[in-house]
């Protein structure tokens, strides 16, 4: 006779239904490790390597005399002044520092010790030519996943992004900018009346001042 209490008190297979319901979650949690470990070393390798080509390209179009070596990867002081770039000039000009930025990050990331593997693209550029001057290097390293986890729709592919800026330093630029920025204040002023409007403030601040007797 069959007896209903049984069925309800019987343990056999409790082991594979929990398998069921785990395995999915273990998988999950062992490719978000696979996926951390690869993507903040590659990061951070991406990092140094961009914000180092980036302080290499603005320093070199700086006036601080200070030249790259990229057989050493050492910054010289160049004693011809002929070699420093015209400030005012370097508006005008094409300034293409795509090979040398790529080259140079790419050398520093192979000095590190994170996996180089996959496809590794750089994009150099100066921004804000007229009033500053930024250089711009974003690197990205696609690589495939070691582990083919797609059935979870995790993706087959990796991007890893890392963008660094530097600023040119230059006393021409400085003195421009600030030049530029006295004269639209005059203008500003000048136009739309702010020094009796803060002459007014002021007038009116000293008679509170002395209501209060400060």
């Amino acid at each position: 006779m069959f007896n209903s209490g049984n069925l309800v008190n019987d343990t056999n297979g409790d082991a594979v239904v929990e398998a069921a319901i785990l395995f999915p979650i273990m998988i999950m949690i062992f490719a978000a490790l696979v996926l951390l470990a690869i993507y903040l070393p590659t990061r951070a390798a991406l990092q140094r390597a961009t914000q180092y080509a980036a302080t290499v390209l603005a320093t070199e179009r700086s006036d601080t005399w200070l030249f790259y070596d990229e057989s050493s990867m050492a910054f010289y002081w160049e004693d011809d002044k002929e070699r420093l770039k015209n400030v005012y000039a370097a508006l005008f000009s094409s300034d293409d520092i795509q090979d040398k930025g790529e080259d140079i990050v790419i050398e520093v990331e192979n000095r590190g010790v994170s996996s180089k593997a996959g496809n590794l693209t750089v994009e150099c550029s100066i921004f804000n030519k007229v009033v500053y001057k930024e250089v711009v290097i974003t690197a990205t390293r696609e690589f495939a996943m070691p582990i083919d986890l797609s059935f979870i729709s995790f993706p087959k592919t990796i991007l890893v992004t890392a963008t660094s800026t530097a600023a040119v330093q230059s006393g021409d630029d400085f003195i421009r900018n600030m030049d530029l920025g006295a004269e639209f204040a005059g203008y500003i002023s000048e136009k739309f009346g702010l020094s009796d409007i803060a002459d007014s403030i002021s007038s009116f601040g000293g008679k509170i001042a002395s209501i209060l007797g400060w």
